[in-house]
């Protein structure tokens, strides 16, 4: 700031009168521009118009006679103005029937013509209005104009069956018009810079130059003498001169009286053997007094008078309440500046002080010029506090927080997760046998044992979580920051406990013996509406206790609901591996067919087992092994497994059309550093042929890590593997990919099969995902058809394999080399296909 206020008004005045002129133009120059644009806007749409209203004449007229190409050569001629970018006939199919790029005619207008909107063509055809679209983004102008193509006889009655596209680029025009306004504000600028200087020349001579020869007086003049200054000033520097004159009499007089007061101040001081400090705010320097470098260790040469020499010494936690509570005091929130903060000794250790001070002189703005203060060394009082305090607050035995502590952090806690909008937990850890061995073997070995499982705690908490000991071996941690959601905020908390559990299940060595305690856990979660930390304390306490009542588990919620729910989850979770270990997983395969009924592939699936004719839903067990990171090691077993059957498959022989063996990989294990080693390891344990295969991903896979996944599918591509987008169609990254992607085959999602003759629109995203896989040379495979209306409808529109329980529902592998060995070469019957298992999913 103060380097602010040396700068010459020669520089200030024009500046500002500069930024003023510059707002104020860029607003003209902005207005002006916007108006051009619309009024460009305008122009173009009438040019646009009258282009299209020309097309419909000569279109209509050559089309009807069937001179088609002469329509075309109207198009590619309309199409040489630099602005047009497209030119399009379309028939009332939404096929391009003529377009000045040839290899968009005979295609669909929707995937080819860009800024087209299919929605439009009903409304233009039928309103016989053309409609004009302007895309500000890309300042393009798209026209929708009525076409008669086809005659009916009667010329009175016209009948459009098509539209004319044209796609219409603005930004030459806009780029034009930016040009020419751009060299109009150079020349106002050139006369504005003119005008300035003939101003800073006249302000220099009648003001700067008067104003310099005062302060050079001023700069000059000897307080000690009384002579008045020279009074040649005009106008307002004359009368600002006298102004000067009479302050330094004023000033004279009362420094006198300071000197006085000085010396009482200093002999007072040194009796209170207090350091003092005078802080020359404006010069940024500071005047200590011996004293103050003695209670720091330095001698009075050691010192500068700068100011820096006290802030880089004040501790770096306690630097933003000295400036904090300088802030209040120079505002008038405080009348003195008071502090207690650390300051760095000669010796590098920190030593408490008690800074006082107050403001004694003011500019006329009312900013405080001085400061004068004293500085008390208070750190035995200090230490004698935070031995206190500590005391009363933390345990002696663990060093962790009491419970008083306990019960501050969570009410701070409490709040702040209010705040944030996360969850924490709260979980209460107790061992039933401690009362026993301290009653036995007496408290010394008691305290042992608490600090063993202390130090163990210890280990597993980190900022910001906590950790306190309530009273015998009761122990409370207090998790923050889980989640936004309360039930994934619980499933974090659970496997925290787990991870606890497992931790303090490990013996404890003691001087004599090893002891093994069984602990309990309570957990319960903040905040919650209207609980104290009280409140949550003692739920979490309830919780516990009933964890030690329950025969099953040592972990238990104080949200019934929740616990109930993650308890199911974990149990699961504990059963697929359990399965894993136990072989009860298989593997069924449903076929799939050509539009000629031959058996052309399948496609391997998961099957759970458990016994006792109990079949795990695929929809229960597979989002769980997800979640958990199961599905890595059944995603491999299902791969080897696979791997397997087909060879055996092969040695047996396969039908003439068998081309695929469809294998769905998890988007968790396709990111596995050694999926590409696991699947080569594979090849050559069971030497099968990887063209045989087709790895269904899904669409999700693709939006994130999306240049990972792309170079580990062409990495597999090279080894032979094919690939398949399943459920087609639900996502949203597909259709960018699809280009530089070595996919090979869509399979469009059963939710579009489902309902596909009930409703029109299903039919037409199947009809544009059919034509435009058949556009990239992709085979096209419908899942979930269950009725030959459906399969008629596909059929009819170009599918190329089919795959549902019209077809044949999931097979053991069993019963699907038995429809091998029948149907080589032969068309499946769809009436003999029967349910080989009691559960099927497709």
């Amino acid at each position: 700031m103060n380097k602010i206020r040396r700068v010459s008004l020669l520089i200030i005045l024009p500046a500002i009168f500069l930024s003023i002129f510059f707002v104020l133009q860029t607003m003209i120059f902005i207005q002006d521009f916007r108006q051009s644009q619309d009024q460009l806007y305008v122009e173009a749409e009438q040019d646009i118009k009258g282009l299209a209203g020309q097309l419909q004449t000569s279109l209509s007229n050559a089309l009807m006679r069937l001179e088609k190409a002469r329509a075309q050569d109207f198009v590619s001629t309309a199409a040489l103005n630099e602005n047009v970018q497209t030119v399009a006939v379309v028939d009332k199919n939404q096929q391009i029937i003529l377009s000045n790029n040839f290899r968009e005619k005979y295609m669909f207008s929707k995937l080819q013509l860009e800024r087209y909107e299919g929605a439009v063509l009903n409304r233009v055809i039928n309103d016989n209005e053309i409609v004009v679209k302007y895309f500000k983004q890309s300042k393009e102008l798209v026209v929708y104009a009525p076409l008669q193509m086809i005659s009916k006889g009667n010329s009175l009655n016209r009948k459009f069956n098509g539209i004319i596209f044209i796609r219409y680029s603005l930004e030459s025009a806009y780029s034009e018009l930016a040009h020419s306004k751009l060299i109009e504000l150079i020349k106002q600028c050139a006369l504005l810079l003119l005008t300035v200087s003939l101003s800073v020349y006249s302000l220099n001579r009648l003001v700067i130059v008067p104003l310099k020869r005062l302060v050079n007086e001023m700069r000059s003049y000897d307080l000690t003498s009384l002579s008045e200054l020279t009074e040649k000033g005009v106008g307002e520097i004359g009368f600002l001169q006298r102004a000067f004159s009479d302050l330094i009499v004023g000033v004279s007089d009362n420094m006198n009286e300071l000197a006085g007061s000085e010396q009482r101040l200093l002999y007072a001081l040194r009796g209170a053997r207090d350091g003092v400090w005078d802080w020359d705010i404006k010069q940024d320097k500071v005047f200590f007094s011996n004293r103050w470098k003695e209670i720091l260790g330095f001698q009075p040469e050691d010192i500068k008078a700068d100011i820096i020499e006290w802030e880089t010494r004040i501790h770096e936690d306690d630097l933003y309440n000295v400036f904090n509570d300088f802030c209040e005091h120079f505002v008038g929130r405080d009348s003195f500046f008071e502090n207690s903060h650390r300051i760095r000794c000669k010796n590098g250790e920190y030593r408490w002080v008690l800074t006082r001070g107050q403001t004694v002189s003011w500019d006329n703005k009312g900013n405080p010029l001085r400061v004068i203060g004293t500085m008390t060394d208070v750190s035995a009082y200090k230490v004698l506090h935070t031995s206190i305090k500590y005391q009363a607050q933390y345990d002696e035995v663990t060093e962790f927080p009491n419970r008083t502590g306990l019960i501050t952090h969570i009410s701070d806690e409490n709040i702040r997760q209010q705040n944030n909008g996360l969850f924490g937990a709260l979980i209460v850890i107790d061992a039933q046998q401690f009362s026993a061995i301290n009653e036995l073997d007496g408290n010394h070995k008691g305290e042992q044992l608490l600090s063993l499982i202390a130090r163990r705690l210890e280990k597993l908490i980190s900022v910001p979580d906590y950790v306190a000991r309530l009273r015998g071996c009761e122990f409370v941690v207090v998790l923050s920051d889980l989640h936004s959601d309360r039930e994934h905020a619980a499933q974090i908390s659970m496997r925290f406990a787990e991870q606890i559990a497992l931790t303090l299940k490990q013996p404890f060595n003691l001087t004599s013996e090893k002891l093994t305690l069984k602990f309990a856990y309570g957990i319960t979660h903040f905040p919650s509406e209207g609980l104290q930390a009280e409140d949550i304390l003692r739920q979490a306490a309830m919780a516990m206790k009933t964890a030690q009542d329950n025969p099953l588990t040592n972990i238990s919620f104080f949200a019934k609901a929740i616990e109930e729910k993650i308890n199911r989850t974990h149990q699961l979770q504990s059963k697929i591996r359990q399965g894993l270990d136990n072989n009860e997983f298989t593997l069924c395969f449903q076929p799939r067919t050509n539009s000629n009924g031959y058996l052309v592939g399948a496609e391997a699936l998961c099957r759970w087992y458990q016994g006792n004719n109990t079949w795990v839903e695929p929809a229960d067990f597979i989002p769980v092994a997800e979640e958990s990171d199961l599905i890595i090691p059944l995603g491999e077993w299902v791969l080897l497994n696979a791997f397997t059957q087909l060879k055996h498959w092969v040695k047996t022989g396969l039908p003439q059309n068998f081309k695929t063996l469809s294998l769905n990989v998890s988007p968790k294990q396709l990111l596995q550093d050694d999926f590409i080693e696991t699947i080569e390891q594979y090849l050559l344990q069971t030497g099968v042929d990887p063209s045989l295969i087709e790895i269904e991903i899904t669409e999700t896979v693709l939006v994130s890590n999306t240049e990972l996944i792309i170079n580990k599918l062409h990495e597999l591509r090279r080894l032979g593997f094919r690939f398949a987008i399943d459920d087609f169609g639900t996502g949203y990254s597909s259709f960018q990919y699809l280009s530089i992607l070595p996919v090979s085959a869509l399979k469009i999602d059963q939710s579009f099969i489902v309902n596909l003759m009930q409703q029109h629109s299903q039919q037409l995203i199947v009809t544009a995902i059919i034509s435009m896989g058949k556009s990239l040379n992709l085979e096209v495979v419908a899942e979930g058809v269950e009725t030959q209306q459906q399969l008629d409808f596909l059929i009819e529109k170009g599918c190329s394999q089919f795959q549902g329980y019209l077809v044949s529902t999931p097979l053991t592998s069993i019963d699907f080399q038995e429809l091998l060995n029948s149907r080589k070469d032969k068309e499946i019957n769809l009436e003999n296909s029967t349910n080989k298992l009691e559960k099927p999913n497709s």
